[in-house]
């Protein structure tokens, strides 16, 4: 059987062809299936992930991330990511970075964009007791949510948290909660600023 002389594009058909490649299914060599773009292990649709599997694809914009190696000159391989939608062939654009929040944060964030534009403007989590509390919560979770946009929470938008250090990693969904969480820079307080000479002329 041949194969094509290019990778397929789309989150879905790059999977089946990574797995296509690490089954001997193709003239590559199955060692090499993680050079190339594949759902990236615990993320949605990709191995690992204990949200299932669905033949079909979903009814609506559905992010995912992206990521493959690839050999350099120096010591080890370069990580790449990028942002999928497992519902479309949308891709984003190439981050480079060692993972763990250097790279596959942005190319997640790429993915919301995509799925959920405005994401960035959901009320955040602020505190990292309340990253729990919220989601067992009935009552809190509802508070929350009601400042999503209208259908936004049933198609798995995420939950938004302050992060606790510059390069946090994005969490991906899981059984317990079957949404990203994304954390995001705290925005500065105002409290207790007084103003300034200039300022209260007026």
């Amino acid at each position: 059987m041949t194969t094509p002389a290019v990778e397929p594009t789309g989150a879905r058909a790059r999977q089946t062809y990574y797995w296509r490649v690490r089954n001997a299914r193709t003239r590559h060599r199955p060692e090499s299936a993680g050079q190339t773009w594949h759902i990236q292990p615990g993320h949605p649709g990709g191995a690992y992930c204990d949200l299932g599997h669905d033949l079909d694809p979903p009814a609506h914009h559905t992010p995912t991330l992206l990521s493959r190696s690839r050999p350099t000159s120096r010591r080890g391989d370069e990580q790449q990511f990028r942002g999928g939608c497992l519902a479309c062939e949308w891709e984003g654009p190439v981050h480079h970075g060692g993972g763990f929040g250097d790279g596959d944060n942005e190319a997640v964030e790429d993915a919301h964009d995509h799925a959920f534009p405005g994401w960035r403007t959901l009320p955040p989590i602020t505190t990292v007791e309340d990253r729990l509390a919220v989601l067992q919560s009935r009552s809190r979770w509802a508070q929350l949510t009601s400042q999503y946009p209208a259908g936004w929470v049933d198609q798995g938008a995420p939950v938004v948290t302050c992060r606790r250090y510059r390069r946090e990693a994005h969490l991906p969904p899981h059984a317990g909660r079957p949404r990203y969480e994304l954390r995001v820079t705290r925005q500065p307080r105002d409290q207790g600023r007084r103003p300034t000479d200039q300022e209260a002329l007026f």
